[in-house]
């Protein structure tokens, strides 16, 4: 685990964040640079259901891979910001624009893959605050 800066917030339930992705690789890769950048950074356990997940994590945010249309699912963003998580999406530009509607709908903010540490510390603050 990466120690959290000094300008980044302390391990409260604020800086709690589970990633949501079936690809191992890039969600280890992106918990990587959430977690220098300040935050407790949880993953789901497979075959654990993602709204398991919610419930016994408990994040503040949630990134979730829209790559995945099963994890990328107004149920699981209704079920995630009726418990207070602040939802970001991220993936690929090809992977969000077949989102866009969804994204738009419920007024999510959404990451491009691969992210720039800059943007996303940004959204993670955004989330963080409201």
């Amino acid at each position: 685990m990466f120690a959290p800066s000094p300008h980044s917030p302390a391990s409260t339930d604020s800086s709690v964040v589970l990633i949501l992705s079936p690809d191992a690789v890039a969600a280890a890769l992106l918990g990587g640079l959430v977690e220098t950048l300040g935050y407790t950074v949880h993953f789901a356990r497979p075959p654990e259901p993602v709204l398991e997940s919610l419930r016994r994590i408990r994040p503040r945010i949630c990134l979730v891979d829209c790559t995945d249309p099963s994890q990328c699912s107004p149920e699981l963003i209704g079920r995630a910001t009726m418990r207070g998580i602040s939802v970001i999406i991220f993936g690929t530009r090809e992977a969000l624009e077949k989102v866009r509607a969804l994204a738009s709908t419920q007024k999510l903010d959404w990451l491009l893959m691969p992210a720039e540490v800059e943007e996303l510390k940004r959204k993670l603050e955004m989330a963080t605050v409201g």
